[in-house]
């Protein structure tokens, strides 16, 4: 009988076993997802500016890229050795061999090839082996989310499309983190309308909107974001886009009176009411989520004020509807498609928009209290100096920085109090007497006096040096380490 009780033991204790071993990723994700969780609601409940986030699938979710690598591509150890099939253009080979990489732009994977390999020719022969500089390890963080984001309590910083592929961009962002950011925000697209990296959206590639990207492999940027420990937000200009709308004038706002584009050589806008409009930011959208984004943030999602408004002619795809029905409509098909990829959504809004005066929420179609139900973060832009000589009773708004960050947070949080509120701050001295570090340290307590989920901050050049200089004087001077590498 004792014996026949310890087999059983011993089945037992071997089960146990197998299930560590077998299941153990899974076990691995539930700890790091409860471990997220706790991180989440003590930075709510208690120290909301310094807790570190811990992402749920960071450390068990990993990915082979070689695993359907070229017979003729061979990886060992810190070596990439790739054998030329026939005669090829050393551009052709960057193109094709960049995502095993660490570099992001094809142009600059190619000069290396070249100089590493003492290649004098702009093709090699069949059969030559060339070395492929900084390869990626035998095992990637697996971008592809199995679960919905979980937002974390974000310190952001934005960076432009010229910015992507500068290795300065990197650097920097390595020295912010060291200084407290836990976040960046990257244009996917912009106002100019170009898509800032090689997409594969029918659109795009018919177009060839993507033709002038500084970024030929988002997968990398964004795994390089990823292994700084970085919250990744992809923003995308919607409806205010030059070339979209130079390249398919179909698309842009006409004119009553000539039928051609509206605004002639002015600020250039898409058709907010039209059905391709849409379909092409959230086909866009969809691309940047499944390659690994955690959040897109759709900005310029609204109608436009500045032009001869009375000479515009919509297209009303969907019917007529108000300016607020069409931008509440969109964002709520966004939200739907995007959700579905385990991706939140963000939105940027005028900081004056916080105020609510029915002539800017009729102008603009902005309405916060449905667009807070077809998103997970609102973005106020409450940048001080945005606001007019005098307003509130305030001579000059952008010397004003808490006043003005404080009580746009709070107008917000009445108007929506269930979604969560991330602002946008200043980090430029555009009608500022006194930009410094105080300065960017006023914007944050503001923040943090009124509960608000994070903050980002905005510097049209990408210039950060007050930013970090704030971060280092708030924590006496102490970075933290950090990690990562990019080319």
């Amino acid at each position: 009988m004792a014996y026949k009780a310890k087999i059983v033991k011993l089945v037992i204790v071997l089960s146990i076993l197998l299930v560590f071993i077998f299941q153990w990723r899974t076990l691995i994700y539930i700890a790091n997802y409860c471990k997220g969780y706790y991180a989440t609601i003590k930075e709510s409940f208690f120290t909301p500016d310094t807790v570190s986030i811990i992402y749920p699938t960071r450390f068990s979710n990993f990915k082979r890229p070689y695993h359907h690598a070229p017979n003729e591509l061979l990886h060992c150890g810190n070596m990439l050795l790739y054998t030329t099939p026939k005669e090829e253009r050393v551009s052709d080979i960057a193109q094709k061999l960049i995502g095993y990489t660490y570099y992001y732009r094809a142009s600059h994977l190619h000069n290396a090839i070249v100089t590493l390999n003492g290649l004098t020719s702009k093709t090699v022969g069949a059969g030559s082996v060339l070395v492929i500089p900084h390869p990626l390890p035998f095992i990637t963080i697996d971008l592809s989310k199995k679960s919905m984001t979980q937002i974390p309590y974000v310190k952001g910083v934005y960076y432009s499309g010229n910015s992507l592929a500068s290795s300065k961009m990197m650097r920097q962002l390595s020295v912010l983190k060291q200084a407290g950011i836990n976040a960046v925000v990257f244009d996917v697209k912009d106002v100019c309308g170009t898509v800032n990296y090689k997409s594969h959206v029918p659109m795009v590639v018919e177009l060839n909107t993507h033709e002038k990207r500084p970024v030929d492999d988002v997968v990398t940027l964004i795994r390089s974001f990823k292994e700084l420990d970085l919250y990744v937000i992809a923003r995308i200009a919607v409806f205010r886009d030059q070339l979209l709308a130079t390249k398919s004038p179909d698309m842009a706002i006409k004119s009553k009176r000539t039928g051609g584009i509206w605004n002639g050589s002015k600020e250039l806008w898409v058709d907010p009411t039209k059905q391709s409009v849409w379909d092409y930011n959230i086909a866009l959208a969809c691309e940047i989520a499944a390659l690994g984004a955690d959040e897109v943030q759709f900005d310029y999602i609204r109608f436009p004020t500045a032009g001869d408004l009375s000479d515009v002619q919509y297209a009303y795809d969907f019917g007529k509807k108000t300016k607020v029905e069409t931008i509440t409509e969109f964002l709520a098909k966004a939200k739907n498609e995007l959700h579905k990829l385990n991706t939140a959504v963000s939105i940027d809004i005028f900081g004056v928009i916080a105020w609510q005066k029915e002539e800017d929420v009729k102008k603009l179609g902005q309405k916060i209290q449905l667009l807070a139900r077809n998103c997970d973060v609102i973005s106020p832009m409450l940048y001080p100096s945005h606001f007019n000589d005098n307003f509130d009773g305030y001579a000059n708004p952008g010397d004003e920085p808490y006043y003005f960050i404080a009580t746009g947070n709070k107008k917000m949080q009445a108007i929506a109090p269930h979604i969560l509120i991330r602002p946008w701050l200043q980090a430029f001295k555009w009608r500022v007497s006194n930009y410094d570090e105080d300065y960017i340290l006023d914007q944050v307590k503001a923040c943090i006096d009124t509960n608000t989920y994070g903050y980002l901050f905005w510097n049209a050049s990408n210039d950060y040096t007050i930013v970090y200089k704030a971060f280092m004087k708030k924590n006496n001077g102490v970075a933290k380490k950090t990690k990562g590498k990019s080319k």
